[in-house]
C-alpha cells in the first residue's frame, strides 16, 4: 500500500499526493489515503479549489496574508495534526 501526503503551499490550499512533497510544498502529513483524508476532512476548513471543486485549506490562513503569518498558521495545523494518533497518520514537521 502506497503512501499518502498531504502537503500545501503557503495559500494554505491542502493537497494530497503520493510523492514526498515537492520544492515550495509544506509537508504536513503521511498515511493511508482513507486515514489522511479523514483527518484532513476534520481539520481544515473548507475552501473552494481551482474549476469550482470542494478543497480544504490550512485554518487559519486568510487571503493575501503575509508569508511569515501563513507560517505561522501552517506550523499551528502541523500541531494540531499531531494530536490525531490514528493507526495510519502521522503529523510531519511536528
Amino acid at each position: 500500500m502506497s503512501k499518502t501526503y498531504a502537503v500545501c503551499q503557503i495559500d494554505g490550499l491542502i493537497m494530497l499526493v503520493e510523492q514526498p512533497p515537492a520544492e515550495g510544498h509544506f509537508a504536513l502529513a503521511v498515511g493511508d489515503l482513507a486515514v489522511v483524508r479523514q483527518v484532513i476532512r476534520d481539520t481544515a476548513e473548507p475552501a473552494v479549489a481551482p474549476r469550482g471543486k470542494l478543497a480544504h485549506k490550512v485554518p487559519g490562513i486568510a487571503p493575501g496574508a503575509a508569508d511569515r503569518e501563513s507560517l505561522g498558521s501552517i506550523a499551528r495545523y502541523i500541531q494540531t495534526l499531531s494530536e490525531h494518533n490514528a493507526p495510519g497518520f502521522r503529523a510531519l514537521g511536528a
